[in-house]
């Protein structure tokens, strides 16, 4: 309730610090819609994180790794699980009868 609101008393930034990882972490920014790729594998990790860099890190289960934005565990991706993304192949180059153009 706003008789109960208090603004907090800790400043925030205007802008955060750049966010570094180490080298040996496999980088990649989260698109628009909030997903990331990689080896042809996509995985939602959420429209609060697009644009900015998340890291991949091996763990020690074969082909598995974990998804972390700066310090903190977001997601898992396995690499061994069959994936939904299939390569698209005889895409038809005439305009469909349904498309406005």
């Amino acid at each position: 309730p706003v008789e109960r609101y208090q603004p907090s008393r800790r400043a925030l930034p205007e802008r955060l610090p750049a966010i570094e990882y180490e080298p040996e972490d496999v980088v990649r920014w989260v698109d628009q819609n909030g997903w990331i790729s990689y080896r042809g594998r996509r995985r939602k990790i959420g429209k609060a994180f697009r644009g900015t860099p998340v890291a991949l890190r091996p763990t020690q289960i074969d082909g598995r790794l974990d998804i972390f934005f700066c310090h903190q565990k977001l997601a898992s991706l396995d690499l061994t699980e069959q994936t939904e993304l299939k390569p698209v192949h005889n895409v038809p180059e005439r305009v469909s009868t349904m498309s406005p153009v």
